[in-house]
């Protein structure tokens, strides 16, 4: 009697844990159909799989033994249908956040020297403040409206027609403040003599300006055989939308069909033009500054190309991803320090975020500079790769998915991304990824940005450019 009470009892147990199951098992099976990233065969093979345990576990209930063991099978499935729906809602999530770039921020602030005592915008009452006349005007004037908005805030100016000219009054105390859009104090400060802006001005208010994106994408009816993506990775921390210079920018060429995939990095100094220059030359990284689509604009009239999508990430996503992955292993190709970061070693080094992307801008240790940088970036998106392909991803997903839902953006469709998943899924096909620098000779010339001051720049090789065009046939299938 004993025996068959327990049994009872473990059945009507087993039955409510079942129903359970089920109900957790047909949610996991909705929310992969819901994702639209799995093949139909995939979503039938896992209903058929769920269906013959749920199955087997309400027959395991007609003895003891095997009662006490179903339901134990049963929790674990329920909490492995349960986890994985989370898995499901947080990837459906993160691809709608990081796909829905359509406003790009123009940060412009208020700037004093580091020893100055202003803490806030009411401090710097009765301060004159510079402004570059010819330099973001219009939202110049917005700021100053705003910040003159705030009661005894009305504020003595003085143009400028030089940004280093205003700089240099403000070392000197001339000026005791200036107004300045963030993107261009990096440029200011990469001029050796003005290297000191970097580090003895301080911010203490800024005013964003919100702009809409330029750029268009359509949707395709299913995945496209070639496109091309650019991949931007921006000086900035924070949020992804300020517009800023772009240090990363490569060319991801795909072919789907072929299974093959070129990444084209050209060198952030490279000397080139875009729509805003109006012909007049300028650094690629400038163009930024402008908006993602002005950088796109300038590698399409280089390589003759359409570049479909892009990609953009700052440093806050840069490092906060890698650190969700629990780091990656780079290899160097020198031995080399970046103060007071960490120093590298020839072969394999183990990163965390900020160790990787001190390790992808370092340029200044190498003869090669610029161009050695690109390889070292190259080798970062491929250690990130081997990463995500690893049992890391698994173990650490709820962590990476949530470091990456803010930290990037990407215009291509949440439709497109998922039918690319889709096919991936289908075929598990392997992918063959080639890599091509630029190159070129570095000089000093006038920039459209930066007028009335040579910058370095790198006037790009011909041959270079021309042998960049052929890998990219190559890819499209169409090179002769």
């Amino acid at each position: 009697m004993g025996n068959l009470k327990r049994l009872k009892i473990n059945k009507w147990i087993g039955y409510i844990l079942l129903v359970l199951y089920i109900s957790s098992a047909t949610g996991f099976t909705w929310y992969c159909t819901t994702l639209d990233m799995f093949p139909v065969k995939y979503i039938v093979i896992i209903a058929i799989v769920l269906a013959i345990f749920a199955v087997s576990i309400f027959l395991m209930h007609e003895k003891l033994i095997l009662s006490m063991i179903g339901s134990a099978l049963t929790v674990l499935l329920t909490a492995g249908c349960i986890i994985g729906s989370f898995y499901i809602i947080q990837t459906s999530k993160t691809v709608a956040d990081v796909s829905t770039a359509d406003v790009q921020t123009d940060i412009i602030s208020v700037y004093v020297m580091k020893d100055d005592p202003a803490e806030e915008l009411s401090d710097i009452k009765g301060y004159m403040v510079g402004i570059a006349k010819e330099t973001d005007t219009e939202y110049t004037a917005k700021t100053i409206e705003n910040l003159e908005e705030t009661p005894g805030s009305s504020l003595q100016t003085k143009e400028y027609g030089s940004m280093f000219l205003m700089m240099d009054d403000l070392k000197k105390g001339a000026v005791k403040a200036v107004i300045i859009n963030d993107a261009y104090v990096g440029i200011v400060s990469d001029v050796e003599a003005y290297n000191w802006v970097s580090t003895d001005i301080r911010k203490i208010t800024e005013v964003a300006h919100a702009a809409e994106m330029q750029t268009e994408s359509s949707v395709p009816d299913n995945v496209p055989e070639t496109f091309v993506m650019y991949l931007s990775g921006i000086d900035t921390y924070g949020g992804i939308s300020a517009r800023s210079r772009s240090d990363v920018n490569i060319l991801a060429v795909v072919n789907t069909k072929t299974k093959n995939i070129l990444l084209l990095s050209t060198p952030r100094d490279a000397y080139v033009e875009y729509g805003v220059t109006g012909g007049a030359k300028d650094k690629l990284t400038h163009a930024g500054i402008y908006g993602v689509e002005a950088s796109m604009d300038a590698l399409e009239r280089l390589y003759g190309i359409e570049v479909d999508y892009y990609f953009r990430m700052n440093f806050t996503g840069f490092i906060d991803i890698i650190d969700a992955l629990g780091g990656i292993d780079v290899h160097s190709d020198y031995e080399f320090t970046v103060e007071p970061i960490k120093t590298y070693t020839v072969g394999m080094n183990h990163l965390t975020g900020l160790e990787a992307l001190a390790f992808a801008r370092e340029r200044y240790s190498f003869a090669e500079g610029d161009f050695q940088r690109a390889k070292n970036q190259m080798e970062v998106i491929h250690a990130v790769v081997q990463k995500c392909a690893s049992s890391s991803l698994l173990v650490n997903y709820a962590s990476v998915m949530n470091a990456i839902s803010g930290s990037f953006e990407i215009s291509m469709p949440q439709e497109q991304i998922a039918a690319l998943v889709k096919m991936q899924l289908s075929d598990m096909a392997q992918w063959t990824v080639n890599s091509y620098t630029t190159g070129g000779n570095g000089m000093y010339a006038q920039t459209y940005s930066m007028p009335g001051q040579d910058l370095y720049v790198i006037e790009l090789d011909p041959a270079a450019v021309g042998e960049a065009k052929r890998l990219i046939q190559e890819v499209y299938g169409t090179a002769e």
